[in-house]
């Protein structure tokens, strides 16, 4: 059986003695690249082609406010939004202030007891203790729809930075400086950065005014920015952002930097996944460290996750990194237990019926939005799935998530329905709404009324199910395999390429997984035969041992276990 090893990218791929396989050229193509100044951008994307930070809106204003509260000795505060965006993005700000000497305030809100965005309550709990006079908040992921808040915090003696990346509000935009690429009229418009991609932004505004500085000047030439970079990395990924050219390059320099990083939390976290050492690839991030990051969000928890990526003694951040293990355990227990519950009241033929899936009942807030995604796998529609909760009033609402498929906005659907809707916000994907009680009928009514009128009219296209006719034993050569890691990061905008072998020969399969869902495979090859996974497809058992040769969908993927990393074949379909 073979078990190929996964190692750093070969010192020989190099622009000038790379040789691209025949396939993927053509493959390359059909994404738009094309022609060897294009191929070498795409494969060896190079931070010196980052576009400037005076492009981005109101970025040098920012950066010059930021140094005169820096020189000035004055009080800095960072609010970042609970999930791994505004976490990274806070850590992010809080090392790079740590770095230069200045110590700031930060604050992640309670994700069950604050909710999303600026909460006015905090600021008037702390204003003449924990807040001074004159105080800077920068907020990280966040901010863009607190114009009320902001109005508020100002009339407290604080002056404020938006760094966001959420689509603008039609009304009551913030009145301060704000950075955020949603604004048409920002250089950065099309670039469609993270929120952690934004404040590394300001981070590199702010050390290029430090320099004009005689206090911070030398500090600030001694600081390597690409560090700040796997902070990026684990950002834009979790949050399932286009991997646009530029979100591409901070995140395959991201990447990089993460596996030799020096920052204690960020060591302990990739020990904690035994991801330790070797390379790391976006799957890594988007199924391993990206969840365990959230966890501690949807548990209420998301101020460990700061603490932890600040934290610069290892032994304290082994410690915290073990709690954030303890508080995934929990969360996976929980989702399971929410997602059991969620199916057993659902209809099929009623979703048939309504193109949507939409759930209430005693769930736990913090992984609804876990469960809809589920469900979106299961069926196909778009999901809406709602905790219930008790207001200080005894007034009952339903705090939810929603999911889509591609090809339909879910924030548009809402937009539909507002009139039903207490608070919502999003993006095309992903959204999060809060319903009453007394308008949950009518919401219901309305949104499954638009999801047919949305499917109707929704051409989904024909899916090409593969985009590459390949043996599983050519894709698993080590050739193929070096050049698929110079394909990366995938995600939205690059997704991963998808292979058909029309010829695969399994020579031993079985059912594994507690329901036995899943499905594990050998697959023949010429010298060596290769392991394979197909998640839920455990049945199609009887018809693999039926027939051993098999039209097999598959990609490369990676299996880690106790310490080692090797490759294996994930099978999408066969």
């Amino acid at each position: 059986m073979n078990a190929k090893m996964i190692d750093n990218l070969p010192s020989n791929l190099t622009p000038n003695k790379l040789q691209i396989p025949p396939i993927f050229i053509d493959f390359l193509k059909k994404r738009g690249v094309e022609g060897d100044e294009a191929l070498e951008r795409f494969l060896f994307p190079r931070l010196a082609d980052l576009p400037m930070p005076g492009k981005m809106q109101n970025l040098v204003e920012a950066a010059h406010l930021v140094v005169e509260y820096m020189t000035a000795g004055k009080q800095i505060v960072i609010w970042g939004d609970y999930d791994v965006d505004g976490t990274t993005g806070t850590a992010l700000l809080v090392n790079f202030f740590r770095e230069c000497g200045v110590e700031v305030s930060w604050h992640i809100p309670n994700r069950l007891l604050e909710g999303y965005g600026l909460n006015i309550d905090w600021f008037q709990r702390h204003r003449g203790s924990l807040l001074s006079d004159d105080f800077l908040l920068i907020t990280v992921d966040c901010g863009i729809s607190n114009g009320s808040e902001i109005a508020r915090i100002k009339e407290m003696g604080g002056t404020v930075i938006v760094t966001d990346h959420h689509n603008l509000p039609e009304y009551n935009l913030p009145i301060c400086l704000i950075l955020n690429p949603s604004t048409p009229t920002c250089g950065f418009h099309r670039e469609q950065l993270a929120g952690v991609g934004v404040a590394f932004y300001l981070v590199a505004g702010i050390r290029a005014e430090l320099t004009n500085k005689k206090k911070f000047k030398a500090i600030a030439e001694n600081i390597n920015l690409k560090q700040y970079l796997a902070f990026v990395a684990l950002g834009t990924i979790a949050d399932v952002v286009d991997l646009t050219t530029t979100n591409r390059i901070l995140v395959r320099a991201g990447m990089e930097a993460l596996v030799c990083s020096n920052f204690a939390g960020l060591q302990e976290i990739l020990s904690s996944c035994d991801i330790a050492g070797g390379v790391i690839l976006s799957e890594d991030i988007g199924y391993v460290i990206g969840p365990k990051i959230n966890a501690a969000g949807r548990l209420g928890q998301s101020d460990l996750v700061v603490t932890l990526l600040t934290e610069s003694d290892r032994k304290k951040a082994k410690r915290l990194a073990g709690i954030l293990t303890a508080f995934n355990n929990e969360r996976k227990r929980i989702c399971a237990d929410n997602l059991e519950k969620t199916l057993s009241k659902i209809s099929a033929s009623r979703v048939d019926q309504d193109k949507c899936v939409i759930a209430r009942g005693l769930l736990h807030q913090g992984v609804v939005g876990i469960v809809a995604s589920k469900l979106v796998e299961v069926y196909g529609v778009p999901a809406l799935v709602f905790a219930e909760k008790e207001s200080p009033d005894k007034s009952l609402s339903y705090v939810g998530s929603a999911r889509s498929i591609e090809g339909i906005s879910i924030l548009e659907m809402l937009k539909a329905c507002s009139e039903w809707i207490e608070r919502f916000g999003g993006h095309e994907m992903a959204a999060g709404l809060t319903v009453t009680a007394a308008n949950f009928a009518d919401f219901s009514s309305r949104f499954s009324a638009i999801a047919k009128e949305k499917w109707q009219w929704h051409r989904i296209r024909k899916k090409i199910r593969y985009d590459i006719e390949c043996s599983v034993e050519n894709i698993m050569s080590d050739a193929y395999l070096d050049f698929m890691k110079l394909l990366e990061p995938f995600g939205p905008g690059n997704l991963q390429p998808i292979f058909q072998d029309n010829q695969a020969r399994i020579v031993d399969s079985r059912v594994v997984g507690k329901t036995s869902e899943h499905l594990q495979l050998t697959i023949r090859g010429k010298y060596a035969n290769h392991k394979g996974i197909g998640f839920s497809l455990g049945n199609k058992i009887n018809d693999v041992q039926k027939d051993s040769e098999r039209t097999m969908v598959y990609t490369p993927t990676i299996n880690r276990f106790r310490g080692n990393v090797s490759w294996q074949v994930r099978v999408i379909d066969v």
